[in-house]
């Protein structure tokens, strides 16, 4: 799987409110998103209120904390995809969230085991 991270932005097709393969010859339009979490199999998009795709569904509490997703993201719309379902990456980020704030650090690297990244703050005030 390529190493995509929550906040890079990607390109899908849509055809009939619904994203189609890449290679599809047949389809609408093609649509950027940005990625807002992911997962072994494949990633979430925030899709804007003034999308409609069918197999979008809202964010809430729960989503947020099992998804690990920023709480921004409370009351819009997210839909899940394979990672074969990416026609171009649009633009990577360069830095990582930390695992604990989820604020973003610009040019960070991944300073944990597991390839995650905890900032300064959280390391030095574990409980703030």
């Amino acid at each position: 799987m390529t190493k995509l991270k929550p906040g890079d932005r990607v390109n899908c097709k849509i055809k009939a409110d619904s994203i189609v393969s890449p290679y599809a010859g047949d389809y609408d339009e093609t649509r950027t998103f940005e990625i807002i979490g992911k997962d072994q199999y494949g990633y979430y998009l925030y899709v804007p209120i003034y999308m409609y795709l069918k197999d979008a569904a809202p964010i809430d509490q729960d989503a947020c904390d099992f998804l690990q997703i920023n709480e921004k993201y409370i009351g819009e719309q997210i839909i899940y995809i394979a990672e074969s379902m990416i026609c171009k990456i649009t633009s990577k980020i360069d830095g990582c969230l930390c695992s604990r704030c989820k604020e973003f650090f610009h040019m960070a690297e991944p300073n944990q085991p597991d390839g995650t990244m905890i900032c300064w703050q959280c390391r030095k005030y574990p409980y703030r």
